[in-house]
């Protein structure tokens, strides 16, 4: 597969950082900029919008990681994780041998469309003890 392809086909910026790993970068409505990295593995096209929020305050941490389990059951092509320093991730993986301009499209979509609407809230939830979101 032609990863710079469909990122052209798609009318989405990039750059290559290395052979198989590429970067974009977008911004939701309130002008936070966020990276979207893609990469190819042995089998699956990788992709990741990190970091999606600041580190969870220790007030926050369990909290965050209790709310972003809900999200996981309620989005589709994505999910979020953390790492082991506390980093919220958005996430989402295609096998590469079935991979298609549609299925690298809708993935962007969700990808774009799950980030702008739930970093802002996320941010909060990973830095405010006393802000409340539910899952949807």
């Amino acid at each position: 597969m032609d990863i710079p392809e469909f990122f052209d086909r798609y009318e989405w910026g990039f750059e290559t950082v290395e052979e198989g790993i590429w970067r974009s970068a977008f911004a939701d409505e309130q002008d936070d900029e966020f990276d979207l990295y893609l990469a190819v593995g042995e089998d699956w096209l990788h992709f990741a919008v990190t970091p999606l929020t600041p580190a969870p305050t220790p007030a926050c941490s369990a909290k965050l990681a209790s709310l972003l389990l809900q999200l996981n059951r309620s989005v589709r092509l994505v999910r979020f994780a953390t790492d082991s320093d506390g980093d919220v991730s958005l996430l989402a993986d295609l096998p590469m041998a079935e991979l298609t301009f549609a299925l690298f499209a809708a993935t962007m979509d969700a990808l774009i469309h799950y980030t702008r609407e739930l970093a802002g809230p996320l941010s909060r939830a990973a830095t405010d003890p006393r802000f409340e979101m539910s899952a949807p």
